[in-house]
């Protein structure tokens, strides 16, 4: 059972040209060391693996047809933070923003 966050510093993501699976990574890092490797599953209809943690490292798994929101959010949206819980064997883990007014805008 745990619990733990961080805020988002930098990100890159990238595609191997020569995989049949796990072609698309993303990686976000904050700045105490931190690592979340997300990993995309290329089926949609497919049950994805719970999110893990150990230590500073965490994995992710989404859908590869929600990459593009994944990037849209890092692109556009500020601050960014990871969030992982598993507590009471419910996995509750995300990559989000934090709370924002209503009709702020982002400046570009």
């Amino acid at each position: 059972m745990a619990q733990s966050s961080f805020q988002v510093q930098t990100y890159s993501y990238y595609n191997w040209s020569s995989r049949n699976a796990g072609k698309t990574n993303l990686i976000l890092r904050g700045s105490g060391g931190q690592t979340c490797s997300v990993r995309f599953i290329e089926d949609p209809d497919a049950v994805l693996p719970n999110a893990t943690q150990s230590g500073s490292y965490y994995s992710f798994y989404y859908h590869h047809n929600q990459l593009q929101h994944l990037i849209d959010m890092l692109r556009n949206e500020s601050p960014i933070y990871v969030y992982f819980n598993n507590d009471n064997g419910f996995n509750n883990s995300r990559i989000s923003t934090a709370s924002e007014p209503v009709g702020e805008g982002e400046l570009n």
